[in-house]
């Protein structure tokens, strides 16, 4: 949080000077920007209960920032499962092509196993490329 300080003269600060305390410079430190005891009772001059609402603002700022680790490690635990869940899809595909070819072949056709199995797998290497260039 950006600490401004009031002028010497408690009729000199504006609350809108106040107000410009909801800028976070640091969020991984909210505390380290807290107003020295002086600061506060001259703020309090000025403004009655600034000290009170400062102190809030640091706290609701702590609590956001907690909320959002929590919810950035729920984001890289789906993110992570989606990827596994595709990885599988994507060997679940290519074994499913090789059964398939392997049918064909087994039947007697060859030459129209050779042509499914290398566009089917040229179908889903095109896809997951162009799936991890869009994520990048």
């Amino acid at each position: 949080m950006t600490a401004v300080m009031p002028s010497e003269e408690p009729g000199g600060a504006t609350p809108e000077a106040l107000t410009s305390l909801q800028e976070s410079t640091q969020p991984n430190r909210p505390y380290q920007e807290l107003l020295a005891g002086e600061q506060v009772e001259r703020w309090n001059c000025v403004v009655p209960g600034a000290g009170e609402r400062i102190l809030r603002l640091v706290e609701q700022d702590f609590e956001q920032q907690s909320l959002n680790q929590i919810h950035q490690r729920r984001i890289d635990l789906a993110n992570l499962a989606l990827r596994a869940a595709g990885a599988l899809v994507g060997s679940g595909a290519v074994a499913g092509y090789l059964w398939v070819a392997k049918y064909f072949v087994d039947h007697g056709a060859a030459v129209p196993a050779a042509g499914m199995l290398g566009g089917g797998v040229a179908a889903i290497a095109a896809a997951i490329v162009r799936t991890q260039n869009r994520n990048s």
